[in-house]
């Protein structure tokens, strides 16, 4: 039972760390901090639908994807809309959303090496404290609740290749569906899911038969939103209705790779705060503030006006045509934007004022160190059997080096990251142990080693080998 104590504690501090940042760090107090969900999920209950301001036009939207607004209106629902009420409610239920997904990278890391007690337990601490996805839980942003459902969404697909139900593919497909309605980039995980399936898959015939099973079910979970789109646009849209537009803020002219403005008044922002964890923060909003965004600067009223004439998928795609007829008159920019978009995401963006703090840096580039030593080091069976999370957190920084990168488009990935930095210190400790074998099969974990699907302990231990 040492196993299940330690999960339950892991999963404990986890939701103490991020319900401690939330009531330290007092975000919840910081005006206009709600951004595009808290507008959408304020007209929601004001009998206004799923709309907002955008590009010139007040109307139906599909600027953001549908989930996360709708769990921003149902705190306003409980809290008042707006409230600094309604927004620690939120807050706090993302602290115990921390727990979540504490639990999915303790079950995810099985799935992947269930004779590798250690790994799991690793992997868990690191998603637990580390100091971005605490953070992360103090803010008004679809990134936990995205983070939490890519990690389920492997979790189960390693399951339902290794136990080969339907019903471990349909509740993959379910919660795939989930995640492509809170952020469809992160939909490109549904590669990861494929290869997690073919990694534990008996046979070619069941991969295929699980793989279309995953596949039917996102597809019909997502198929309202799009039907939707469809009667408000006259088109299909595929969830959300700003591609060209994301990519115009990180490609024109003006831009610097993403979507904020570099301004010299944002040094004297973060220059100037009050005491304690709570007034650093405070001048880390103040600095958000000021650096505000690139539409702030690239487009001016008349411009605004114009878009706003037009329906909001064209809308997008002026400003992509724009950004277009931008990169050709500047041959080589669009790659010199590339390489600085995957250093920012790879190392920090140095566009956003909250990355400037020393903590951020820090647990960044630490994390960033101990993964890539992971993958290094660890035993070739271990890195083939990771290869979906991989593939996964390639997809997804390859998608934003080619168009915007943002630092909170790097969260989701992070517990995949400390399952590869796990992998790291548990080659660590065999090295100073001086036994190949004392991480793995340290006895005192014993529960640890059985299969995912818990034996009872009158039986003997079944270990599935890498």
């Amino acid at each position: 039972m040492r196993d299940r104590r330690l999960d339950v504690l892991l999963i404990v501090l986890a939701i103490a760390a991020r319900g401690a940042a939330v009531l330290v760090l007092q975000s919840h107090t910081v005006p206009n901090s709600t951004y595009e969900h808290g507008t959408i999920a304020a007209n929601l209950p004001a009998g206004r639908g799923f709309s907002t301001h955008f590009l010139g036009a007040d109307g139906p939207t599909s600027q953001q994807a549908p989930l996360y607004p709708v769990v921003v209106a149902a705190a306003y629902a409980v809290g008042g809309v707006e409230t600094p009420r309604s927004l620690l409610i939120l807050e706090l239920g993302q602290a115990l959303l921390g727990g979540l997904l504490v639990l999915g990278v303790l079950k995810l890391a099985r799935e992947i090496a269930s004779e590798r007690p250690a790994f799991a337990l690793i992997a868990g601490a690191i998603t637990a404290f580390h100091p971005t996805l605490v953070y992360s839980a103090t803010h008004v942003q679809v990134v936990p609740l995205a983070t939490t459902m890519l990690v389920w969404t492997l979790a189960l697909a390693y399951q339902s290749g290794r136990t080969g139900r339907d019903r471990d593919a349909l509740l993959c497909g379910v919660v795939l569906a989930l995640l492509v309605l809170t952020d469809p980039i992160l939909g490109l995980v549904a590669f990861g899911a494929l290869g997690a399936i073919a990694v534990g898959a008996r046979s070619g015939a069941s991969f295929l038969r699980l793989a279309a099973i995953l596949a039917i079910t996102s597809i019909v979970g997502v198929a309202p939103w799009i039907a939707r789109n469809a009667a408000v646009y006259g088109e299909f849209v595929f969830i959300k209705s700003t591609f060209g537009y994301a990519f115009w803020q990180g490609n024109c002219a003006l831009s610097e790779g993403t979507d904020k403005v570099v301004r010299p008044s944002v040094e004297t922002a973060l220059a100037t705060h009050g005491d304690g964890l709570k007034g650093i923060n405070e001048s880390l909003w103040k600095a958000r503030h000021e650096a505000g965004y690139l539409d702030d600067i690239a487009l001016s009223r008349d411009e605004i006006t114009a878009l706003g004439e037009l329906p909001e998928p064209e809308r997008s795609r002026v400003l992509f045509r724009r950004a277009l007829a931008d990169l050709k008159a500047a041959p080589g920019r669009y790659t010199e934007l590339c390489l600085r978009r995957l250093r920012y995401f790879v190392l920090f963006d140095e566009t956003n004022p909250k990355t400037r703090n020393i903590v951020y840096r820090a647990g960044h580039l630490g994390l960033t160190i101990i993964a890539a030593l992971g993958l290094l080091v660890m035993p070739g069976t271990l890195r083939r059997r990771l290869g979906p999370t991989v593939l996964t957190a390639g997809l997804i920084t390859m998608f934003h080096t080619l168009t915007i990168i943002s630092a909170r488009f790097h969260i989701p990935l992070e517990p995949l990251l400390g399952l590869w930095g796990a992998a790291f210190f548990c080659w660590v400790g065999r090295v100073f142990a001086g036994s190949e074998g004392m991480v793995d099969h340290d006895p005192s974990y014993k529960d640890l080693t059985c299969r995912v699907d818990h034996d009872p302990p009158s039986s003997a231990p079944q270990l599935r080998p890498l």
